[in-house]
This record gives C-alpha cells, structure tokens and sequence, in this order.
C-alpha cells in the first residue's frame, strides 16, 4: 500500500454545516450534517482532510469553525454518532482548515457542478446553472 495520501477539500456550510437558513453575519447556528463524524474519522485513515470555506478569509473565520466543530463532536457523542470513549485526537489531528483553497485530489461541496468534459451538458446552460439549488434548498 502507498503512502500517498490524497487531499480531500471539505466545503464548511453545507456540507459539515448544515447551514439551513444561509449565511447570517458569519454566525455558525445548525448542527452538523448527519453522518459527518462517522465518515471523517473513516476517511482520515486514507486521506488528508481539508476544510475551506468563505469563511477561512479570516483567522477568526477558521477558529469559529473549528470551535464549533468541537462543540459538535460533543452532540456526536452524546447521540450515539461517535462512541463515547473515541480518541478525538486522531481525527482533529488529521482535520485541517486551511486559509487558502487548497490544491485537492477531490473536494466534496454542496454548491457544485461536476464537469464531465462537456461544455455543451444541459447542466450547464445558463438556466440549470441559475436554477442550481443545493441539496438543504431542495423540497
């Protein structure tokens, strides 16, 4: 097996935020995503997990984030995502915020398109691309 260890880009809200009411003046309101916890302490064993958000812009925006995360993986416990006696240090260890977007094998968003070579795909025509709504928007 390699040693390589791929980039994985994680989009904040919307994706681990589940950033139901949009933004509001930057302030984290939601809970996390269902199945979050259980999927990132998998994948930190086979990839390098990045988060990026508008938010990363500033030092105050990263910390809000990984401050909130922390209060979270508190509910994950308490709900029975996450057993009780779970080494937090071996995911937080291997979770990073970046403050620039960073080059990435994979990013995983709530708000994208994925190109599949075609400039022409009926999802990217000016109207898909105006009536896109993210999953937490669709009815």
């Amino acid at each position: 097996m390699s040693d390589f260890r791929p980039t994985i880009c994680i989009d904040f809200d919307g994706v681990i935020h589940s950033y139901e009411r949009g933004w509001q003046n930057g302030v984290i309101y939601g809970t996390v995503v269902p199945g979050f916890f259980r999927w990132a302490i998998a994948a930190c064993e086979h990839f390098d997990l990045v988060v990026y958000s508008s938010r990363s812009k500033s030092p105050e925006g990263g910390t809000a984030m990984r401050e909130w995360l922390g209060t979270q993986s508190i509910h994950a416990i308490e709900n029975g995502e996450v057993p009780a006696d779970y080494d937090w240090g071996g995911l937080f260890g291997r979770l990073h915020f970046a403050h620039e977007k960073p080059t990435a094998w994979l990013t995983i968003d709530d708000r994208a398109i994925c190109f599949r070579g075609d400039w022409s795909a009926a999802e990217l025509t000016p109207d898909a691309i105006r009536a896109f709504k993210p999953w937490m928007a669709k009815p």
